[in-house]
């Protein structure tokens, strides 16, 4: 029987021994429910990873991306914060905090954590361009261009290009803003929102027929937009098309827009 016994408590022993996940298990865990985009079962597993080792910098990054793709700004926030006392070298966990932190507007903090991002990646047009938006969206745009310009000098890509043209739109410093966004469609054929700004400004210049090029473009590549029917209405009525215009306003209707009065059809 005392045989018996201790036969059975070794074999206690042993599965559980073999039932404890390492590491390893959870960090393979981890991966493939982020490959599935199943961002809670993820977050579980880095959170597993962590009580194993709570000085693990990396797993408190990898749960930050989870829990932004779960929305959960507030909270990648803390595991970034977590993760930069750890490992204070890593410029991707500031530069990263300071997007969570814009996308609540926390911008002062925003600023800081790119600040800390460019003070140790200086080469990273992002940062600039990110902080250039904060600028804009605080009244600072003389400091604004300034960051779009770096971020263009570092890398000339769509997205900054657009940004840069949208600040020269809002500034009304319309031919800065048209040659912006001729080279962001240049770069990204597919780039609508490029399209429908340039058509905008091309109906501002009268140019009707090509801003009607432009708004048919925008459209093409997102048909469901509601502002783009909105815009190609006006555009149509300054054409003298009102037929025509109902019909984009009531595409913009059915999209979910609330047309104002004055473009009532009957």
């Amino acid at each position: 029987m005392k045989k018996v016994a201790l036969l059975t408590l070794y074999f206690i022993l042993v599965t559980s021994v073999s039932a404890q996940k390492t590491k390893k298990d959870y960090l393979e865990l981890a991966k493939e429910a982020g490959y599935h985009e199943d961002w809670n079962k993820a977050k579980t597993y880095y959170t597993k990873i962590i009580a194993l080792n709570p000085e693990d910098s990396t797993a408190y990054f990898e749960r930050a991306i989870c829990k932004e793709g779960l929305h959960d700004y507030k909270g990648a926030i803390e595991d970034y914060t977590i993760q930069g006392k750890i490992n204070p070298s890593e410029p991707d966990n500031f530069f990263l905090r300071g997007r969570d932190r814009q996308r609540i507007k926390d911008y002062k903090n925003a600023i800081s954590d790119y600040n800390k991002t460019i003070e140790m990646e200086p080469d990273n047009p992002d940062a600039y361009r990110f902080r250039g938006q904060i600028k804009d969206i605080m009244g600072q745009k003389n400091d604004a261009l300034k960051d779009y310009d770096k971020a263009l000098e570092l890398k000339p890509y769509s997205d900054a290009y657009f940004d840069r043209a949208l600040l020269n739109y809002n500034l009304k410093a319309l031919n800065p803003a048209l040659n912006d966004l001729n080279k962001a469609i240049e770069i990204d054929s597919l780039f609508d929102a490029a399209f429908m700004y340039r058509g905008l400004i091309k109906m501002t210049q009268k140019k009707y027929t090509e801003s009607l090029k432009d708004l048919n473009a925008a459209l093409k590549i997102s048909p469901k937009n509601k502002l783009y029917y909105l815009k190609r209405g006006q555009l149509k009525l300054a054409m003298g098309q009102k037929d025509e215009a109902c019909k984009d306003f009531n595409l913009y209707q059915k999209y979910g827009g609330s047309l104002p009065k004055k473009y009532t059809c009957k």
